[in-house]
């Protein structure tokens, strides 16, 4: 069976900084880290899988930036991470230079838009761990009931060109294109994590799952598209990761009223039984 865990900075001695989010998967022997935002976090998943007997994990980064990203070194330098999956870009190079269209871009000078643009992920190159490509792995299981789910290398690549292209703007649904392609993962079908991921890159398949995270920390515009495509599916339980203290960001503005939210402001949440799920509001049952 598997566990999910987001880690909650509510107990944390500086409350008002911005943890980030950081999901421990676990089933039997395995774990895999989705996102690692701070070292904080990074030392409780040290402990989890002590505690857990646990050898090796592997990593899911979903994007760039720091708050998902600030604790995978700690996490390479003390314990064994064997894979870390994310969006690697530079075997896409010639396909992005298509995509950009633009003659005065050279593969040079595109290596080096990528390595400014996504300068987290490059960084992980100069560890020993393997890191995996997201593209290449895209609806395949990484863990028994776990697999990267979306978004596809069409829409990916055709969004980071845009990014790239100093003609083109540089959000989708007022997310950074690096926050609207944040790699999505799915647990036995019925759980999607998403990071920071835009609307768009969520709408195909948002109405398909039991157990929804809300992008961006509970962003209110994301969270409310996202109650909008699910109104009829009152048993649908909505994980909000809102480590983000005094910072700017956080749920505060999104109005969750008669939704079943965890929000980890008010600590950690726990699901260890994905069979179970709300039927309607105050009402659980077995699928």
């Amino acid at each position: 069976m598997v566990k999910l865990t987001a880690l909650s900075s509510k107990d944390y001695e500086n409350s008002e900084k911005n943890y980030g989010d950081c999901f421990i998967i676990h089933k039997g022997e395995s774990v895999i880290v989705y996102d690692c935002g701070s070292d904080k976090h990074a030392e409780r998943v040290c402990e989890y899988i002590e505690n857990q007997k646990i050898k090796n994990i592997d990593i899911v980064l979903s994007h760039n930036d720091t708050d998902h990203f600030s604790g995978i070194k700690y996490l390479i330098d003390n314990v064994n991470v064997r894979y870390i999956y994310t969006l690697l870009l530079f075997k896409y190079k010639k396909e992005l230079l298509e995509l950009i269209g633009d003659d005065r871009k050279t593969e040079r000078s595109l290596i080096e838009n990528i390595k400014d643009y996504y300068d987290n992920i490059y960084k992980l190159g100069d560890t020993d761990t393997e890191l995996r490509d997201v593209i290449a792995y895209m609806k395949e299981e990484i863990m028994e009931g776990v697999k990267i789910f979306a978004p596809d290398k069409d829409y990916t690549l055709n969004a980071v060109a845009k990014a790239l292209d100093s003609r083109e703007g540089n959000t989708i649904n007022n997310e950074t294109i690096v926050n609207a392609v944040s790699t999505q993962v799915v647990i036995n079908d019925k759980v999607l994590l998403c990071g920071d991921s835009c609307y768009d890159a969520l709408k195909d398949s948002i109405d398909k799952f039991d157990y929804i995270q809300l992008p961006h920390h509970g962003k209110k515009d994301q969270g409310l598209k996202i109650f909008e495509a699910n109104k009829k599916r009152n048993h649908v339980v909505y994980l909000i990761s809102d480590n983000t203290g005094n910072t700017n960001g956080g749920s505060d503005k999104l109005d969750t009223k008669g939704k079943y939210v965890k929000n980890t402001k008010d600590g950690d949440i726990k699901i260890t039984n994905l069979n179970e799920v709300r039927t309607s509001v105050g009402s659980w049952g077995k699928l």
